[in-house]
């Protein structure tokens, strides 16, 4: 996984940023609300970059002393290959030079692969929404990580 480069993203990455949305979410977030989102002073949005393409992203509201990760994303045929881990912890990394205290997400409950890395980075269970998703709908599972 040599050549991977991690960075705040810019407008100009606001393409590659939705071609990761549009590969990995069935109801894609759009480029409009991606270029507010990056304008926005409480939105943090993070690329992955693997050989000078942008191969996965994050995006993260800080509110108080909370970060709410929006999305995560990771194009298909670069999964399984350590750039999520390495995303999350570069965003866990910056909401603890931020005095963020807790941050939280929502994930699909039949994403076992995304749970997972998340319970390994020390996140847990702390509540679910009944047909958070659509397409197909599906239960959300709530989970958080406290900070020191």
């Amino acid at each position: 996984m040599d050549g991977f480069l991690i960075r705040e993203a810019t407008p100009q990455d606001v393409f590659g940023i939705s071609v990761v949305e549009k590969s990995c979410f069935s109801v894609p977030t759009s480029k409009e609300l991606f270029d507010a989102a990056l304008a926005h002073p409480d939105w943090h949005y993070f690329v992955i970059e693997y050989e000078k393409k942008i191969v996965g992203y994050c995006g993260i509201y800080l509110i108080l002393d909370e970060g709410q990760i929006g999305n995560i994303g990771i194009l298909p045929e670069f999964r399984s290959r350590g750039f999520g881990l390495a995303l999350m912890d570069h965003i866990i990394s910056f909401c603890e030079k931020s005095d963020i205290k807790t941050i939280t997400l929502e994930v699909r409950e039949s994403n076992m692969v995304a749970r997972n890395l998340y319970t390994k980075l020390g996140f847990v269970i702390v509540g679910s929404r009944r047909n958070y998703y659509v397409k197909p709908v599906e239960n959300a599972i709530l989970m958080d990580k406290k900070l020191d």
